[in-house]
C-alpha cells in the first residue's frame, strides 16, 4: 500500500510538471524557499534594475546581519551587476527590530509591521511597495531570516526586473530545524565546503546542523584512531561551530558512543575496548575513561546546548564480554547503565543528552528511566503513511524529542528521492503534531561514493518542512526551489532529475544502488560470466531525455550543482554503453576463434575490432574515473577517495589485460600460431536470459547432521522451524548451542550464488538457508526456475512446494515449477543440502518482471 501510494505521490509530481509548461504564470506564491507563513500581494511593483537603495538599520549592530547585507549585495550584484547600495538611494531598504524605538517605531506602526509576540524570536515580517522595502522583527535572527527571504526574492525575479508589491509575515514551526552530514563512512568535506554548507542551509533557514563522527575527530589525548588525510581537529570543530553562530546555525557535537565502534577499533591502540568487532564494551572500566576524555575535549568546542551520544544499532551486546552482565540483569538494562554513565559526562558541561531513538522503541520500558532532559531522536527513512509508532512512545513518557527523517545515499550514488520527499513530508508533519522539540533530517553516506552536490534537493524540501510543515504541491516547492536558490525561471534542472530518478525502478540499476557500478563484469581466465542488458535501452532513452531536459537551464547561481548531477547521468549511460560493449567483443573474438582456420584476414579484423571496442571502454572508463575525483576534491578530503578510485582502477586494469591478451592473439595471427582460447582471453561471456535473485538473507553454512541429500534436519527449530522462520539481519539462531548468524549476501556474478565464495567456511558437508521476500498486487502462481547443486527444497508461505536431489554441479535453470503467492508480502526460503560436489544455486521467475531492494522483491503488473 506505502508503495502503491509513494509511487502515485511521484508520478503525480512529474504529469503535473508536463500539464504545466509554463508554470510561473499559474502560481502565485513568492520564490522564497522555506515558503512563507503567510503572504499577499498589493497592488504595483517596485523596480529593482534602475533604481538604487538607501539601507537604513533600526537594530543593535549583529556580525550576522552584517554578513547576510552583504550577501544580499553580491546576490542584486550578480543580478543586476551593480551594488544595490548604489547611487543616490531613490528608494529604501529599512530594517530594523520591534526593540528599536525612534523612527522605525514609527515606521512599524504607519506600515502596521509591528512584528508582535507570535513571531517569537526568529519570525519577521517583510513589506515591498513601490518605493520601499521593510523589514521588522523581534530579534536580529528574526532580521536576518527575512534577509533571506528578500534575497532570494530578488533571485527569483531577474528575469522580470522588478517584485511584485507584497506583505510577508513568517515564522518557523520548528525551533530547531536541523541537518546532518555523515562523514565518518566515506566523504568527509573539506573546512571550506562545510563552510559553504552552512552559508546555504542558514540561507534556507537551517538553524541546527551536526556532523555523524564515528572516528574522523583527532583529539589531543586520542589522536591514534583519527584518518591522517581526512580528520577535524578540536581546533577546527571549534571553528566550524564559530563559524556557525555567524550565521544562526547551531552546530552540534556528536560522537558515536556504543554501536558503530568498529572504525576506531581497527586501530591497534583501541581494538581492546571493542567486542564482536562493532561495538565498545560496556564491562571495561577502561572505555568509559576513554569516552570522558574524548567528551571533555570535544564538548567545549561546540557551545551547543546539545551533545548527541549516538548509542543506536547496538547488535553486539551481550554477545561476548558483555554477555554475562546481559544474562544476569537484562540487554535493556545493560543498556540503560550505559546511557546514564554518559549522560553524566555530559551532564558535567552543563548540556542535555541528545540519543538516537531505535532501542528505546524496542524497550519501551527504558523510557520511564532515563532522566527527563534527556532528548530521544527518533529516525525511520522509509515512506510511511504514519510515524506514530516512532513518536507516541517517547511523546507519551514526557520526553523531548526530535524526528529525524533522512536524505539516503546508503550504498548508493544517488539519492532516492521518491522515498525521501515522502518519508521527510509525513514525519515532519507528525513530529509537529504530537509537539516535537526539533527536526533533524539525516544525510548518510555509508557506502562511502556519493556526493553531497546531489543532496541539495532533498536538504532544501527537508528545511520546507521544517519552517513550513506543509501539504503544498511539489511543484509549488519546485517552482520556488529553482527561482529562489538557482536565479531561473524556468523548472528544467528539477525535471531533469525527476525524469533520471525513473532509472531506479528499472531492472538493471538495482534501485540505483553501488552495487551495479562495479559489478563483476570481466571474468578469470579460463573462467565464464553473463551479463545481463534487460532494459539497459530503456536506461538509456530516460537518461538521453533527461540530458535533453537539462539543456539550457541556465543556472544563475550555485552552478555546480549541475556538473555533479551531469556525472550522474555519464555515469550511468557509460554503465550501459561498457556491457554492451563488452558482450559485443566477447561475440566478435568468438568469430575471430571460428574464421581463424579459415579465413586468417577475417579473423584478424574481428580480433582488431573486438580490442578497439575494448579500448573504447578503457578510455571512457578513465575519464569517468578522473571527473569523479575532480568532483569529489571540490568537496572533500582525500580520505577515502582510494575506495572508490581502487574500484575503478581494478575495472580498468581488467580491461587492460583482456586488451593486452587479444593484442596477443592479433600477434598469433601475424606469426601463424594458434589463437588463445576465448576463455583465456578473459572473454567468455554470455548475455543473461533474465533476472536471477542475487540477494538474500543468508545463514552460516549448518552442518548436515543426518549426512542425507536433501537433509531432513530442520536446524531452525530455535526461529519457529524452517517452515515460518522469518529472519531479520543479524538474527542469530542457535543449533546445538552453536551460533549461525543471518545476512544479507548479494552474489558477484549474474546468476549463481557461489555458497563457497560467500561463505569460505563452507564445509563438504552442509546445509545453507536463503530467504528473501517477494510482493505481488494480487493472488497468482508464477513460473520459477531453480538451479542448484546436490539438493534442494523451496518453502514458500511456511508450504514446502518443491524438492529434489540429487546434483553434483550446479546448473542454472535446471528446474520448472509454479511458485504460488498470495497478494502482499510472500516469505520464500530456500533449503541447500549438499554431500560433496559444488556448493550453490540459482533461483528466477522468468515470465514476471521483478524489482528489488536488497532482499525484498516486487513483481511488476503489466
Amino acid at each position: 500500500m506505502v508503495e502503491k501510494r509513494l509511487k502515485y505521490f511521484f508520478w503525480i509530481i512529474i504529469v503535473s510538471m508536463i500539464l504545466n509548461s509554463d508554470i510561473f504564470s499559474q502560481t502565485g506564491t513568492p520564490s522564497i524557499v522555506p515558503l512563507p507563513k503567510e503572504y499577499k500581494y498589493l497592488p504595483g511593483e517596485l523596480f529593482l534594475k534602475n533604481n538604487s537603495f538607501a539601507v537604513k538599520k533600526y537594530y543593535s549592530e549583529e556580525e550576522t546581519l552584517t554578513i547576510a547585507l552583504r550577501e544580499l549585495d553580491s546576490v542584486y550584484s550578480h543580478v543586476f551587476n551593480k551594488s544595490l547600495s548604489s547611487g543616490s538611494g531613490t528608494c529604501e531598504v529599512i530594517l530594523g527590530t520591534a526593540s528599536y524605538n525612534g523612527r522605525f517605531k514609527k515606521i512599524c506602526e504607519m506600515d502596521n509591521l509591528i512584528p508582535g509576540d507570535s513571531l517569537g524570536d526568529e519570525g519577521y515580517r517583510l513589506l515591498v511597495d513601490s518605493t520601499r522595502i521593510i523589514i521588522s522583527a523581534n530579534t536580529g535572527k528574526g532580521l536576518f531570516y527575512g534577509v533571506q527571504s528578500l534575497k532570494q526574492l530578488v533571485k527569483g525575479n531577474a528575469g522580470n526586473e522588478f517584485l511584485r508589491c507584497m506583505e510577508i509575515t513568517d515564522y518557523p514551526s520548528y525551533k530547531y530545524r536541523g541537518v546532518m552530514d555523515d562523514i565518518s563512512r566515506g566523504p568527509i568535506p573539506t573546512m571550506d565546503y562545510v563552510k559553504y554548507q552552512i552559508r546555504r542551509l542558514a540561507e534556507v533557514k537551517i538553524n541546527v546542523f551536526m556532523h555523524y563522527i564515528e572516528h574522523v575527530v583527532k583529539t589531543k589525548k586520542h589522536p591514534e584512531f583519527a584518518p591522517v588525510d581526512g580528520s577535524f581537529t578540536i581546533d577546527e570543530l571549534k571553528e566550524i561551530a564559530d563559524y556557525g553562530k555567524k550565521y544562526n546555525v547551531t552546530v552540534i557535537g556528536s560522537f558515536q558512543s556504543f554501536g558503530h565502534f568498529g572504525n576506531i577499533a581497527s586501530t591497534p591502540e583501541y581494538s581492546h575496548l571493542c567486542e564482536s568487532g562493532t561495538l565498545i564494551s560496556p564491562v571495561k572500566p577502561e572505555s568509559y575513561t576513554f569516552l570522558k576524555e574524548i567528551y571533555d575535549e570535544m564538548i567545549p568546542a561546540f557551545k551547543s546546548p546539545f551533545f548527541h551520544i549516538g548509542c543506536d544499532e547496538t547488535f553486539d551486546l551481550g554477545k561476548e564480554e558483555s554477555k554475562l552482565l546481559v544474562d544476569s540483569i537484562g540487554y535493556d538494562d545493560v543498556y540503560l547503565k550505559h546511557i546514564l554513565e554518559l549522560y553524566s559526562f555530559v551532564k558535567k558541561h552543563n548540556l542535555r543528552t541528545m540519543v538516537w531513538g531505535d532501542i528505546f522503541l524496542q524497550y519501551p520500558n527504558l523510557l520511564k528511566k532515563i532522566p527527563r532532559d534527556m532528548i530521544v531522536a527518533t529516525w525511520d527513512y522509509d515512506p510511511r503513511d504514519s510515524f506514530i509508532n516512532y513518536i507516541e512512545p517517547i511523546k507519551n513518557a514526557g520526553l523531548d524529542f526530535f524526528v529525524c527523517p533522512g536524505v539516503l545515499n546508503s550504498s548508493k550514488i544517488y539519492p532516492d528521492y521518491e522515498q525521501s520527499f515522502v518519508n521527510i513530508r509525513n514525519f515532519a508533519s507528525d513530529g509537529l503534531k504530537y509537539g516535537a522539540l526539533g527536526i533533524l533530517t539525516t544525510v548518510w553516506d555509508d557506502g562511502g561514493a556519493a556526493f553531497w552536490s546531489n543532496d541539495w534537493l532533498g536538504v532544501t524540501f527537508a528545511s520546507e518542512q521544517s519552517w513550513n510543515t506543509n501539504n503544498n504541491s511539489f511543484e509549488d516547492f519546485e517552482t520556488r526551489f529553482n527561482k529562489g536558490i538557482y536565479g531561473v525561471s524556468n523548472n528544467k534542472f528539477t525535471r531533469a532529475i525527476l525524469k533520471l530518478e525513473e532509472i531506479k525502478n528499472l531492472e538493471p540499476t538495482d534501485g540505483m544502488n553501488d552495487k551495479i557500478l562495479f559489478a563483476n563484469l570481466i571474468p578469470e581466465k579460463g573462467k565464464s560470466a553473463k551479463i545481463s542488458l534487460i532494459d539497459w535501452d530503456d536506461v538509456e532513452k530516460f537518461i538521453s531525455e533527461s540530458e535533453e531536459i537539462l539543456k539550457g537551464n541556465g543556472l544563475k547561481f550555485y552552478e555546480d550543482d549541475c556538473k555533479y548531477f551531469s556525472f550522474i547521468q555519464s555515469l550511468y549511460k557509460f554503465i550501459g554503453t561498457k556491457r554492451k560493449s563488452i558482450i559485443e567483443a566477447s561475440k566478435l573474438y568468438r568469430e575471430a576463434v571460428k574464421l581463424y582456420s579459415n579465413s586468417i584476414f577475417g579473423a584478424r579484423d574481428y580480433i582488431k575490432a573486438s580490442a578497439e571496442k575494448i579500448n573504447s571502454i578503457i578510455c571512457n572508463e578513465i575519464e569517468i574515473r578522473d571527473t569523479y575525483e575532480v568532483l569529489w576534491l571540490n568537496e572533500n578530503h582525500i580520505y577515502a577517495l582510494d575506495r572508490v578510485i581502487k574500484k575503478y582502477n581494478d575495472e580498468i586494469l581488467g580491461l587492460k589485460n583482456v586488451h593486452d591478451k587479444l593484442i596477443t592473439s592479433l600477434d598469433c595471427v601475424d606469426s601463424s600460431k594458434p589463437l588463445l582460447p576465448v576463455s583465456d582471453v578473459c572473454l567468455d561471456i554470455a548475455e543473461l536470459p533474465g533476472k536471477y535473485f542475487r540477494e538474500w538473507m543468508m545463514i552460516n553454512p549448518l552442518p548436515n547432521s543426518d549426512k542425507m541429500n536433501p537433509s531432513e534436519v530442520d536446524y531452525l527449530k530455535k526461529m519457529g522451524g524452517e517452515l515460518a522462520a522469518n529472519p531479520k539481519v543479524t538474527e542469530e539462531n542457535y543449533y546445538k548451542d552453536i551460533k549461525y548468524r543471518w545476512r544479507r549476501v548479494v552474489s558477484e556474478y549474474g546468476d549463481i550464488v557461489n555458497i563457497e565464495e560467500v561463505f569460505k567456511d563452507a564445509d563438504s558437508c552442509s546445509v545453507v538457508y536463503a530467504f528473501a521476500n517477494i510482493d505481488v498486487e494480487k493472488d497468482t502462481s508464477v513460473a520459477a526456475l531453480l538451479g542448484y547443486s546436490n539438493a534442494a527444497a523451496v518453502i514458500i508461505n511456511g508450504n514446502k512446494i518443491f524438492e529434489t536431489g540429487i546434483e553434483h554441479k550446479v546448473l542454472p535453470d535446471n528446474y520448472l515449477f509454479k511458485l504460488p503467492l498470495k497478494a502482499g508480502r510472500n516469505n520464500l526460503m530456500l533449503k541447500i543440502s549438499r554431500v560433496g560436489g559444488e556448493f550453490g544455486f540459482t533461483f528466477r521467475l522468468p515470465d514476471s518482471e521483478v524489482r528489488n531492494k536488497k532482499n525484498r522483491y516486487k513483481i511488476i503488473s503489466k
